[in-house]
Parts: structure tokens; sequence; C-alpha cells
């Protein structure tokens, strides 16, 4: 079972889900804390010691030690299949993991993607990190072996990275397990976020640091291979190096609580991507990404509306489906039958144009049917029915088909009638020709010939 959640690491959101469900991996707790299952993920070198390097996967446990129990010993019989050092045994003096966000996701129904690496602390040498390391010297206990972790709930609610180190007890050799402590985490509360167009987004990221105070900050956008640097604080000289125009930091929070969260102002279909909050410290480096996806709801036009056909004339209905992102959508079109007991059915003889792009990046396409009017379809009722990621259970809009003579005189059509008569009375009196006594007034002149 560890194996099979460890491949989790390696597949889509959706593919996690239905994995999980399937595969109902267990989060086991001891005494000491929460115990997840993971990977140890390493680089070797191939065969023929070419590049690219081989990847090794091997199972492996992390131990989030509560508060409290930095002292005891573990409580638990390792299993006979992980390899030597394969238990990463972690203290947390931030108190992160023992969030109730965090540790609320660590329930056995959602079992948290984690995968460890190993880990070489060096400078960072982006303008905005150059004076974290300005004494151009390395702190002694950075000698010491590091790791890196990365947890994040199957449910999309947090993904944290964390930069560790490895400490010795007494009476430890540390092949067996392994004793880290935190020196860095970076988390974000919302691994993915959806928005529509034009309105201001949050993208939720923090950091807390055991070790130092010093930090700067970076954001940068990635989309389809290509990106750039989005925001740039050096936190030492409190500097902004750089800001994209439509963005905002949060300088107060950013040193008093660690709240690195980036605000997009009106977005648009060009803001959607990966964007990577990435925090350093002196040697250290830890970041979390966080996609941004656009989605538009689709709006619908049909014409003709009102739908009037005379019997026998044949008719091409158009829905209009416009302003709509992401691409991908489908449109069907349903008759329900006015006068045989309400069947619905697929209109199967549709076409429809290709997507076109707008100039604000959203798509529209229009579908089309004909339709002939008979007595037996006067009533029915066309459907144009559309499905989109940003629609929960579709959109669609409907027009009744009416044939003429099929029906009575309306309200509309008396209005009609007699809008129609008044103006023929005013072109024929204004051209002298006689009308009928009595039809539009003229009481007065019948009076006059009768006296």
């Amino acid at each position: 079972m560890v194996q099979v959640c460890g491949l989790l690491s390696l597949l889509t959101p959706a593919a996690v889900v239905a994995l999980v469900l399937l595969y109902p991996c267990s989060t086991e707790k001891s005494s000491l804390g929460p115990l997840i299952n993971c990977w140890y993920v390493e680089e070797v070198e191939s065969r023929a010691g070419s590049f690219p390097k081989a990847v090794n996967q091997k199972e492996a446990l992390l131990l989030l030690r509560e508060n409290g129990h930095f002292r005891r010993p573990l409580d638990f019989t390792p299993p006979d299949h992980l390899e030597p050092g394969m238990i990463f045994d972690l203290m947390d003096p931030t108190l992160l993991l023992q969030d109730t966000l965090f540790s609320s996701a660590l329930s056995s129904n959602e079992m948290p993607l984690c995968e460890i690496n190993a880990y070489s602390p060096q400078a960072a040498f982006v303008d905005w990190a150059l004076s974290l390391t300005e004494e151009q010297r390395s702190p002694l206990d950075l000698g010491s072996e590091w790791f890196s972790s990365s947890l994040q709930s199957s449910n999309g609610k947090f993904s944290v990275a964390t930069i560790q180190q490895a400490i010795s007890r007494p009476g430890e050799d540390g092949v067996h397990v392994k004793s880290t402590v935190v020196a860095l985490h970076v988390f974000t509360r919302t691994p993915t976020v959806i928005a529509r167009l034009g309105e201001d987004v949050m993208l939720d990221c923090g950091f807390s640091s055991a070790r130092e105070s010093r930090f700067s900050l970076e954001w940068r956008y990635q989309f389809q291979g290509s990106g750039h640097v989005v925001s740039a604080y050096d936190g030492v000289r409190d500097r902004v190096l750089l800001a994209q125009e439509d963005t905002e930091l949060f300088f107060g929070d950013l040193h008093k609580r660690g709240n690195a969260s980036l605000r997009i102002h009106s977005v648009s279909v060009a803001h959607e991507g990966t964007y990577l909050c990435s925090v350093y410290t002196p040697y250290l480096q830890a970041q979390r990404g966080v996609e941004l996806r656009i989605q538009e709801l689709p709006k619908i036009s049909l014409s003709p509306d009102p739908l009037l056909v005379l019997p026998g004339q044949e008719l091409v209905v158009e829905c209009v489906v416009y302003r709509y992102y992401p691409l991908e959508l489908t449109v069907e079109w349903l008759r329900r039958r006015g006068r045989e007991g309400g069947i619905t059915e697929y209109v199967r003889q549709a076409w429809q144009t290709s997507h076109k792009r707008s100039a604000d990046g959203t798509f529209n396409i229009t579908s089309s049917i004909r339709v002939r009017g008979s007595r037996e379809d006067h009533g029915d009722v066309y459907t144009c029915h559309v499905s989109h990621a940003s629609l929960r259970t579709g959109a669609r809009k409907s027009l009744h088909l009416k044939v003429a003579g099929e029906s009575g005189l309306s309200i509309d059509n008396i209005i009609g009638l007699f809008l129609t008569a008044l103006i023929l009375y005013g072109i024929l009196k204004f051209v002298g020709i006689k009308v009928c006594p009595g039809l539009f007034g003229g009481e007065e002149e019948n009076k006059e010939k009768f006296e």
C-alpha cells in the first residue's frame, strides 16, 4: 500500500482522487504524532554515465513529532521492507504542521502526498537575495545533512515545502532513523485558485523560519514553458526590486506574520498560469506553486426570437455562445414536442463554426439547426444546451416554435392589426381617397349629409 500511495505524487489531481478512493491509504499515528508514507527520491548516475541522470525512488516514513514529545523514543516498529535511514523523525519548532488547517488534512480519508529529497544549502545569486549572504561565509552547521520535503493534501487544501537539517541524539547512530529539525517552511492554503475575468485574486503564500529572521521574496510566473518574475523584494534592505503593475504585496504582514501572499488586480486571460512563491533565507530556499485558472461563464443568444414561421417555411435557428473561457465547450440541441406528451429528443442535424477568439482572450462559437414549420410542429420547444468547465449543471436557452395560422389572435396581434389599419387610413386620406364613413370617426360628416 505504501508503494501505491507514493505513486500519487506523479499523477494529476483527478487521478490522485481516483486512486485514493480505490486504494485507501491510511495515515498511521503513533503517540508521538502523524506517521506519513513518503517517497525518498534521489538522482543517481545512469549506467552509461550520461545525462540526464536516472531517478531512484525508495519508500520512506515521515514522523511529524508533536510539541512535547521531542525527547521521547519511537514507539513503533519500523516496517521490515524499509531500507535503513528511510525513517525521518521531524521536529518542528515553528509548530506550523500542528496548525488546525494542516493537521485536519492528515485524516485517514485524505492521505497527503509526500516526497523527500536530499538538499544542499547554497547562496542564491538573484539580486534580491544577495544581501542575505554578504559576509561571504557559510555557518559551520551547514556541513551536516540536509533534506527537503514536500507535503500536499490530496484534497487541495494546503501544500508545504520544508527544509530540514539532520541532528544527532544521544544513543542514535543515524543509520536507521534520521532525526531532523525544521529550518524553513514555505506553504500555501490555495494550491489552485479559480477566478473570473476582472476579479481581484489573492494567491496565498506564507513562510516560517526556525533559524533566521532575514529573508527575501520572489514571485515568478510560468506558463507553457515560459516565465518571468512578477515581484521581487529584498527583505534585508526593505527594497522592492521588481513589481508588476497589477500586483500587490503586504509588507506589514510579510515581516510580522510571514504572509508572502500576492494580490493580482483585475485578472485577465493573460494572468492564467502557475505562480511560484520562493522564500530565501541565508543559504536556504524553498518554494510553493499556486495555479491560477481563469473561468468565464458563457453567454447564450438565440435567433430568430421570436421563432415565427409560415406553414412549409424553413428557417435556420442559431445559438451564439460567446465570451467563455477556457476553450473546451459542448453545444447540444434538444426538441420537446408540444403535442406529443412533452417527449424530448436530441436534434442530430446540427452544425457549428470553429471557436473564434475575441480581443479579451475569450472565445465564441455558433451552432445552427434547420426548423420547418408545419401544423404538427406548432408549440415545439427548441433548446440550446451548453456544457462548460465554469458551469456545474450547464446552461440553456429555449425558443417556442409558432406556426402562422395555428393560434388565435393574441393581444399583440390585435394591436399590430390596429396600427396597420391606422397607418393605412392616414395614407389614403393624404392622397384624397374616400374611406368608408364611420370607420375611424366621421360622425360629423355623416350628420351633415342627413340634414
